[in-house]
């Protein structure tokens, strides 16, 4: 009752503000709908479905870890840790250099998000969940900000918000079968079979961010030409697309 309490006020007035502005937007003009590229948004789709995996094993596994460790309430404070780590990470990514380009963001940060879900079965073995969970927030964090990014440039303008509810359904297809995964682990070797789970989706995540780096790279292009070319001034489309470069990449 209390994150409601907050979170209405909070978003209510914000919500609002755009609905007006989208309406006046619409009234103004209608431009014609352009295309999506279907296989660079179903690789972000599965690349989010990988993510989703991580955390639905993370959520089973934490919970697993505080039943067997004798104090299953802790499993919330626990979880908890890997949402503090991820928003100071998700903070810092405001600082990262523009040439450190989105392309190689999501080739690396897939690889600390290996990295993270590594530290996380290490952690569950050393009986320090607590401090891994807190290294592997960061490192999601850091995953996910270069997912939406992506997803976002590999749009025409007027299409960006169809490719982000794409991308972001990959999610919960991904949270239920990494739970459903973990848990059948968990019932069987406790919480470190569970914790397994998310190296194995974080290592799938790194292999489709290298194919797509190694093969999908010229399929990112057309979608920024296909966004030049449809915007007009009317709709904001061409001063969007103007402080793009070949990669997606604004500067």
């Amino acid at each position: 009752m209390a994150a409601i309490a907050l979170l209405v006020p909070a978003t209510l007035p914000f919500a609002l503000s755009l609905t007006h502005e989208g309406t006046e937007r619409r009234q103004s003009s209608r431009p014609a709908r352009t295309s999506l590229l279907r296989l660079p948004l179903v690789a972000m789709f599965l690349a989010m479905a990988a993510m989703g995996a991580i955390f639905g094993a993370t959520q089973t596994a934490v919970t697993a870890y505080a039943n067997d460790s004798g104090h299953p309430g802790s499993a919330g404070l626990l979880y908890a840790l890997f949402g503090i780590g991820s928003a100071v990470a998700g903070a810092a990514c405001a600082w990262l250099p523009a040439r450190f380009t989105l392309r190689h963001r999501y080739v690396t940060f897939a690889a600390t998000l290996l990295l993270g879900a590594l530290t996380l079965v290490v952690g569950d073995r050393l009986h320090a969940v607590p401090t891994a969970m807190t290294i592997a927030g960061v490192t999601v964090a850091l995953y996910l900000i270069s997912l939406y990014a992506l997803t976002e440039r590999l749009a025409p303008a007027d299409r960006a918000t169809v490719a982000l509810t794409i991308l972001c359904a990959g999610g919960p297809l991904g949270t239920a079968t990494g739970q459903v995964v973990a848990g059948y682990l968990a019932d069987r070797h406790g919480s470190t079979g569970a914790f397994l789970v998310a190296p194995v989706a974080a290592t799938a995540a790194l292999l489709l961010a290298v194919a797509v780096f190694v093969t999908g790279t010229g399929a990112l292009r057309p979608a920024v030409r296909v966004a030049v070319g449809s915007g007009t001034p009317e709709s904001g489309g061409m001063g969007r697309a103007k402080g793009r470069t070949g990669d997606g990449d604004e500067r």
